[in-house]
């Protein structure tokens, strides 16, 4: 899985400097281009992956800054979907191209300590980076959809309720830590992660009880994150 490590360490990095950049600046678009050709010349020389089969990896890449924006929603769910299962087809398709195309030994062979070779390490790098920014602007896209399925009205209200902003460190940590604990095996530990979060958020949601906003909201923002921190863990379990 060194194309899809590859193209999660584009998309991780791209979205952490479209978070702190101006968007659609010639700088910013500078930066992503840069970062891509780094990490694409970098994977091409450690792993040995013919070059036409590195480059491809910009194409997903690409499509995901066209597609995703790592502030606030631009478009519905509905109309980015299809460009959605396109990247995700893409990126199925070069994690098998690589798998297949791959050399049998490593071009520059890295110590492994333990299981934790070079392929889950640079796995592992991609999917924390991934976690930072840019799964949360999945968790925004889909608490986007569930707004737009609201009354305006309702809309307005959830609006108008004060938004603490400690969620865009607390998702990536959560998921990065739900990550580690499912890899490790740590099951009842993970679960007493989930079930602590909704402990501590149950006071909140049930004042809120007569609307219901923050309650939807907080299962919504959660099953998305916890999706995305489960199928991470299942990526990097199958290459542990």
């Amino acid at each position: 899985m060194l194309l899809l490590a590859a193209i999660l360490v584009i998309i991780g990095l791209g979205d952490i400097l479209r978070s702190l950049l101006q968007t659609g600046t010639f700088g910013t678009i500078a930066a992503l281009g840069g970062v891509a050709a780094l990490v694409l010349l970098a994977t091409g020389l450690l792993t040995g992956i013919p070059w036409w089969a590195v480059a491809l990896c910009g194409i997903p890449a690409l499509l995901w800054f066209h597609t995703i924006s790592v502030r606030q929603p631009t478009g519905s769910v509905r109309g980015t979907a299809p460009q959605v299962l396109v990247f995700v087809l893409l990126c199925g398709g070069l994690t098998v191209l690589g798998d297949t195309v791959a050399p049998a030994g490593e071009v520059v062979p890295v110590p492994a300590v333990g299981r934790f070779d070079t392929e889950l390490a640079a796995l592992a790098a991609g999917v924390a980076l991934f976690h930072v920014v840019s799964a949360n602007a999945v968790v925004r896209l889909a608490l986007s959809a569930e707004k737009h399925g609201r009354s305006a009205a309702e809309s307005e209200l959830l609006v108008r309720k004060p938004q603490l902003k400690g969620g865009r460190w607390i998702g990536p940590l959560e998921r990065i830590t739900l990550t580690g604990l499912l890899v490790a095996g740590a099951y009842p530990v993970a679960a007493g992660l989930i079930a602590a979060k909704g402990i501590i958020r149950f006071p909140e949601m049930h004042q809120d009880r007569a609307e219901g906003n923050k309650a939807e909201y907080f299962l919504v923002g959660s099953f998305v994150s916890w999706t995305i921190a489960i199928i991470a863990a299942g990526l990097l379990w199958s290459v542990a």
